[in-house]
């Protein structure tokens, strides 16, 4: 998933509108979009200086998108956590995408703060890429800054005494000031008993892995997450969708929501103030989640286990497999499936270029090995005219659309 919307929806409806007149508010097909986005007007020295300076081609290609002394700035404190002109297929999963102008991943949020603060003194757009699942950046790729959150944000506390990095063994060193702060505070608040005895407190980094949280919390008997066991991407973009399954959705178990705001000050939002809907959630402009509390209840160990495979069966008999995709591409309109209707509309194995509707699932489009952007995009608008052709319904896009086209 990609926390990627400039201001996310606060409608709570559970489907996309059937458009059973003229569409409306076809999807557009680049705007970069981002929670985080601030559009300023980007200009500085040229490539000249960069040249002067001794930078790689990849940054003379960007330096008239990007002011070397934004990227001086930046790399000054992340060091080659900050690299210009980097391709993001390899961070998406439908690995396809352009380069960015500059791609960094900050590990604390102190290193957050001060990427969020560069960007906005120098007016730059700054996106933030969560796992990269259920988006499609465009071929030309994205300008200003792209932030992919680093390790550091992917520990997990379970019942606020046993911390755990799912995907490194970084202990305590590495952590910024304000992310120390931010731990104890956490540690504080979960030492106290919840209202439901039944309920189990979880602090979930926004770069932990949606799919590896929910076979962690079963193997501890927790049940709410069983449905996300094969969802892809990360805590921080499956809150900014909402996602779901088999009628289990996030928001179901959040109770509130850590990160900084436009002004890289650290703000808690309580989950009520999400005004969650179906794929959506709404957070305020220029918020970046950086950790997620949950409540999940504890449940028998069996039972909990025999859901999680049970939702496991039914994903992997639906969907394909083997193939690079970005997951469900359209959202399900009302009383109906979008895969159905693409299926009706004949268009199972339709192609454009490396591109392909899945044969097993027709909500699924996957990448053969080289497409490009532009493919899937080709085959999106043929279903979205054909369906709506056949059966008078407009399909919503619920891969998100990014960058430049």
């Amino acid at each position: 998933m990609v926390s990627e919307a400039n201001e996310p929806g606060s409608e709570s409806g559970k489907r996309s509108d059937d458009r059973r007149g003229v569409p409306e508010g076809t999807p557009q097909e680049g705007g970069a979009s981002s929670h985080l986005a601030a559009r300023l007007s980007p200009r500085s020295p040229g490539s000249f200086a960069a040249a002067a300076m001794g930078y790689p081609d990849s940054l003379l290609a960007m330096s008239d998108a990007l002011p070397v002394a934004l990227i001086d700035t930046i790399r000054a404190r992340l060091g080659d956590r900050a690299r210009p002109g980097e391709p993001l297929a390899r961070y998406t999963s439908f690995r396809i995408g352009g380069p960015a102008d500059l791609l960094v991943l900050p590990d604390t949020a102190d290193e957050l703060a001060h990427v969020l603060a560069t960007a906005a003194a120098f007016g730059v757009r700054l996106t933030l890429l969560g796992g990269g699942s259920n988006v499609l950046v465009g071929d030309g790729g994205m300008r200003g800054v792209v932030v992919k959150l680093g390790r550091g944000f992917a520990r997990i506390t379970w019942n606020g005494t046993e911390a755990e990095r799912e995907s490194a063994r970084l202990g305590r060193r590495g952590l910024g000031a304000s992310e120390e702060r931010s731990a104890a505070r956490a540690a504080r608040a979960l030492d106290g008993p919840p209202d439901d005895l039944n309920l189990v407190p979880i602090h979930a980094g926004a770069a932990v892995q949606l799919g590896r949280l929910a076979r962690a919390a079963v193997a501890r008997g927790l049940a709410g997450l069983e449905y996300a066991e094969g969802i892809p991407g990360t805590v921080g973009g499956a809150l900014f969708m909402n996602a779901g399954a088999y009628g289990g959705e996030l928001a179901h178990a959040v109770e509130s929501v850590e990160g900084l705001g436009r002004d890289g000050r650290a703000l808690e939002l309580p989950g009520r103030a999400l005004v969650f809907g179906y794929r959506r959630s709404a957070l305020p402009p220029g918020f970046v989640v950086t950790a997620v509390r949950l409540r999940l209840r504890r449940d028998e160990s069996g039972q909990v286990r025999n859901r999680m495979d049970e939702a496991r069966a039914r994903r992997t008999a639906a969907q394909p497999h083997g193939k690079a995709n970005a997951g469900s591409i359209f959202k399900n309109p009302n009383g109906d499936h979008a895969g159905r209707l693409i299926e009706v509309a004949g268009l199972k194995g339709a192609r454009a270029g490396r591109a392909r509707i899945s044969e097993r699932h027709a909500n699924f489009i996957v990448n053969e090995g080289g497409a490009r952007a532009a493919d899937v995009k080709a085959l999106m608008d043929v279903a979205q005219r054909v369906v709506w052709e056949r059966s008078g319904v407009w399909l919503e896009p619920e891969v998100q659309l990014v960058g430049n086209w």
